[in-house]
């Protein structure tokens, strides 16, 4: 997992807002991963505080029903800590390649590790990978599971193919692609935007506004 600064304490009106952003391939070195290492990035020099949970190097056992609602009384380390980050976080990035019309089996197991209250009232984006832009059907799928978890996911959304990636010299996949990545940052921009706001506080209303009618 990667993490550019460690937050201590809880949120404040001048801290940045806390994006934790899920890599849900199970592959190492994938396009999910690529782009989500992109979202990381643009987060950052947006202003954000970002966090990358990669399934691939990171894996949770499968979910303990029994434990639901008790998240930090799970055995395995690496659950309590992928529960008490989001619980932390601000906002969220969810991506999936796209496996039989849907999101992959390791996004909605690491979904099922958490109760309502990490995603709650907080924004979301969607991020999915396919062989063709069909792959929208997992943004589709992934929406309906946020708003189940009372999350907020955000209109803007992102699908990529094969052809936005090239390989590094190194190597690695890296999101190349002109359109995706100006999509990609859109999607980054829209998130921090609508973090700041769910933060800011209630503006009070202004004296004299509302006046008691008499019927």
């Amino acid at each position: 997992m990667q993490r550019h600064t460690e937050r201590l304490g809880p949120l404040s009106q001048t801290q940045r807002p806390v994006v934790l952003l899920v890599s849900g391939s199970p592959t190492s070195g994938s396009h999910t991963t690529a782009t989500i290492e992109a979202a990381s990035r643009m987060l950052a020099d947006l202003g954000a505080d970002p966090s990358v949970w990669d399934l691939a190097s990171q894996p949770l056992p499968i979910v303990d029903p029994s434990r639901h609602g008790d998240t930090d009384s799970y055995a395995d380390p690496w659950a309590r800590r992928f529960t008490r980050l989001a619980s932390e976080a601000d906002a969220f990035v969810i991506a999936s390649p796209m496996y039989h019309g849907s999101f992959s089996g390791v996004v909605k197991n690491a979904l099922d590790h958490l109760d309502v209250t990490p995603l709650a009232a907080k924004p979301t984006a969607l991020v999915a990978h396919g062989a063709n832009l069909s792959a929208v059907q997992v943004c589709d799928a992934l929406r309906t599971v946020v708003r189940a978890l009372r999350g907020i996911a955000l209109p803007e959304q992102l699908a990529t193919v094969p052809t936005d990636f090239e390989r590094s010299a190194d190597g690695r996949r890296v999101l190349r692609g002109a359109l995706a990545r100006q999509r990609l940052h859109d999607l980054c921009t829209a998130l921090v935007v609508t973090a700041e706001r769910l933060r800011a506080p209630a503006p009070a209303p202004r004296p004299g506004l509302y006046r008691a009618t008499r019927v």
